[in-house]
């Protein structure tokens, strides 16, 4: 039995770990595939500002020009950096919560999370997919979506949803 936990860092997404433990103990030799999914988008290099007085700062007529940062690190070697990260908070995590347990940690880079889910659970076809959910509703729910909600409908795989305290 295989079981895909998605974790995005939150303490909401936490919230589905004793589940989790629960599922190990009852299936002593379930496979646990640790997740998450970044957005490649949203990653930054960094750079390197040799100055530290704020932009734009002047003394009287005098104006201090400051140089413009200079990267230190490219997107690629930004993402690298990121997936390793993640791992280590995802083997972090394995450690913590489920001591003894057979984990996979896996770090998928996509745009759309709900998609990325749905896609390693078949690709590790997984018997169920177990995630938390902030529980959102009215309006709310509306401007932020689901991605719970959307692995339920889209995946046609059995889901383990867990709503996180408030």
């Amino acid at each position: 039995m295989r079981a895909l936990v998605p974790l995005d860092g939150s303490a909401t997404a936490l919230a589905i770990m004793p589940a989790v433990r629960r599922l190990v103990e009852m299936a002593p030799g379930i496979e646990v595939h640790l997740a998450t999914v970044l957005d490649p988008g949203a990653v930054r290099g960094r750079s390197e500002h040799p100055v530290r007085e704020p932009l734009g700062a002047a003394f009287g007529t005098a104006a201090i020009r400051i140089p413009a940062p200079r990267l230190i690190e490219s997107h690629g070697e930004a993402i690298a950096r990121k997936s390793t990260e993640w791992r280590e908070k995802l083997e972090d995590i394995a450690k913590a919560e489920l001591p003894g347990a057979a984990v996979t940690v896996h770090v998928e880079w996509a745009d759309q999370a709900a998609k990325a889910i749905i896609e390693l659970a078949n690709e590790l076809d997984a018997d169920v997919i177990a995630m938390a959910t902030h529980g959102r509703s009215g309006l709310s729910h509306l401007l932020a979506g689901s991605v719970a909600e959307e692995v339920i409908r889209a995946s046609g795989r059995p889901v383990l949803v867990v709503r996180a305290p408030a």
